[in-house]
């Protein structure tokens, strides 16, 4: 219910009929217990301590690349819920026309664009990720407003003004970070990484940035304190309860994650650490999904919109998965598209669905509405509700397209994690077989593609690697595919391919460490003369060391090569040691025992030679 969550100068919930009007029947939807978890929110902060007790367990019990299910389950019905309520009537869909058409239009025509233009794309991408925990917010915010009406606690203007700078103010947190660096991956429940976009923040200044966090946070926990001491006067702790839990809820979700990250404070607690932050999101977006869909299910059952919970639920779930899966499918390489699923189609489907969320959210969600206060407020029976549906009856086909796109969404995230399981355990008939089914689901693309590559070059079965690192390429000529058919030319031998390929790769991305540290080693330790080129190799390494914080033993190790080469055997001595040291910490001991054999050489003043591949960095991404 982001009734609440629009973008509005003053919140919908505070735009309600008259107190005489809207007396409440009940001070519950559900029941306490139901309205408690699911609407205000105490079922994540139950689970907030276990992922802060068992974080660990947790992530191996429902990996990231499984998140695709997560959101199959919790947030298609909540985006199919928006729909069902703006669409499933013509009365709504006329009442809505500016939202059900012409924006409708307006959005989708920008998502085609976007597949076509990276800028336009960023620009979009990083839109939806600031707008996003405004949209959290201010359904937190609308029902905690709906909890005070409904249990008759008289909300004064200055106590209305008190409980929203509690909840803009955590947003606010939450948008300074955001816009401070690359941090909207924390906030978001969408992966872009090694994609065709990328966030684009405002670039606040860190020395502006951080007095500003403090600022903010000392305001929040003031309003928030002056909120709960004006309130407390004119009402029971019982009657504040819930709307007491939504700010709780609030918090966990943005204000206290934010402030413990900036500070540095509580990072080895995984859901307030940096380090799991974008993990941690999927299930605040998890948490607001139910949120959503415990008050659209009231108003549909309340309002004679839905004769039972689970044939509402059922009907949310085909909706929305058709919202998701069908752009994806229409637009895949090879249909009308070229963008692969996993460089930025998915993204961009996210964006362009959210988006028209927000903005259909916002339109129906008011309480200034007579028939949702009607429902919401006074808990009004059907003889309430508005006719019944008339006109063409559309739900078959779309039940139809759902049904297909629940499929392809569950099949097609269990097969990705399962071909990733096949590549590492060097399963490659399974990868094979796994890469092509999806390749039938509009799921091809280079990661997979690239992994492949990787694990058939490592087991001498260069053409077939080959194929798949030329394959990724023509996906999308990133700078992942160009290394890894440099990875697979140099494993075979082909020094001047892969020297090229890796040349390629920082093409696209300047000063890329993994890519660079490649490059280096075939400059420090070619065979062939005519390929190596010493001062290259060490301007190369010496970045990628600087650029990885001198700590990866792999990049170490290309670093003292590139000395060695050049004849500066002290330095090569002494990089090879910290490189050997750095191994045996980080539990790599294949790598360490290579490293203390060329230290032995630099000893004697000997140069390293090796048509091998380097020494593998670890990846660049998730």
């Amino acid at each position: 219910m982001t009734a609440v969550a629009a973008p509005q100068p003053a919140p919908a919930a505070d735009r309600v009929a008259p107190p005489a009007a809207a007396a409440p029947a009940r001070p519950w939807l559900y029941g306490p217990v139901p309205d408690l978890l699911l609407g205000c929110g105490l079922a994540y902060v139950g689970f907030f301590f276990v992922l802060a007790a068992a974080g660990d367990g947790v992530r191996r019990l429902v990996p990231y690349e499984l998140s695709p299910l997560l959101a199959l389950a919790t947030g298609a019905p909540h985006y199919g819920a928006t729909l069902l309520r703006v669409y499933e009537r013509r009365e709504d869909r006329r009442a809505y026309l500016l939202f059900t058409l012409h924006l409708t239009v307006l959005v989708w025509a920008l998502f085609v664009a976007c597949l076509h233009s990276p800028w336009l794309g960023s620009l979009v991408l990083t839109v939806y990720l600031t707008w996003s925990p405004w949209h959290y917010t201010g359904q937190n915010y609308g029902i905690a407003m709906l909890f005070l009406r409904r249990r008759g606690v008289p909300v004064s203007s200055r106590a209305k003004q008190l409980v929203y700078a509690s909840f803009v103010l955590s947003f606010l947190l939450t948008a300074v970070v955001i816009h401070t660096a690359q941090h909207g991956v924390d906030y978001a429940p969408v992966s872009y990484a090694n994609t065709a976009y990328e966030m684009i923040p405002l670039g606040i200044p860190g020395a502006v940035a951080k007095p500003l966090v403090v600022v903010l946070a000392l305001a929040w926990a003031g309003s928030l304190l002056a909120s709960a001491v004006v309130l407390g006067r004119v009402a029971s702790a019982a009657a504040l309860l819930p709307s007491a839990c939504l700010a709780l809820s609030q918090a966990l979700w943005f204000a206290v994650p934010v402030i413990a990250r900036e500070v540095g404070w509580m990072q080895g607690i995984d859901p307030l650490s940096t380090t799991h932050a974008a993990y941690t999101f999927l299930w605040i977006a998890a948490a607001h999904s139910v949120q959503y869909l415990w008050v659209s299910s009231y108003f549909a059952k309340t309002g004679g919109r839905a004769a039972s919970q689970t044939g509402y639920y059922a009907r949310t779930l085909l909706a929305g998965a058709g919202i998701w899966v069908v752009p994806a499918l229409l637009f895949a390489p090879g249909v009308l598209g070229a963008l692969p699923y996993d460089s930025g189609l998915a993204v961009m489907v996210a964006a362009a669905v959210n988006l028209h969320h927000f903005l259909l959210d916002g339109a129906i969600w008011k309480l200034r509405d007579g028939r949702v206060a009607r429902v919401l407020l006074r808990g009004a029976g059907p003889e309430s509700a508005i006719a019944p549906p008339r006109g063409p009856r559309l739900w078959p086909a779309v039940a139809a397209a759902g049904v297909v796109s629940v499929l392809v969404l569950g099949y097609g995230t269990v097969e990705q994690e399962l071909v990733r399981q096949a590549v590492a355990r060097g399963d490659l008939a399974r990868a094979e077989s796994g890469i092509a089914r999806l390749a039938w689901l509009g799921r091809d693309g280079p990661g997979l593609r690239i992994a492949y590559a990787h694990a058939a070059a490592a087991a001498g079965r260069h053409a077939e690697a080959r194929a798949h690192a030329e394959r990724a390429l023509a996906l999308r000529p990133s700078a992942e595919s160009w290394r890894a058919l440099g990875s697979v030319e140099q494993q075979a031998g082909r020094l001047p391919e892969a020297l090229r390929a890796y040349q390629e790769a920082l093409g696209l991305r300047p000063g890329w460490p993994p890519a660079a540290n490649d490059l280096a080693w075939i400059r420090a330790t070619s065979p062939d003369a005519s390929l190596r080129d010493p001062p290259e190799a060490v301007r190369l390494a010496e970045a990628a060391a600087r650029d990885t914080g001198l700590r990866d033993p792999a990049i170490l190790d290309t670093l003292a090569a590139a000395y060695a080469a050049s004849l500066r055997f002290r330095d090569a001595v002494a990089t090879a040691e910290r490189a050997a040291a750095a191994a045996r910490a980080a539990g790599q001991d294949a790598l360490a025992s290579d490293v203390e054999t060329r230290l032995a050489g630099y000893r004697e003043g000997r140069v390293a030679r090796s048509a091998a591949a380097a020494p593998a960095p670890p990846p660049s991404a998730p």
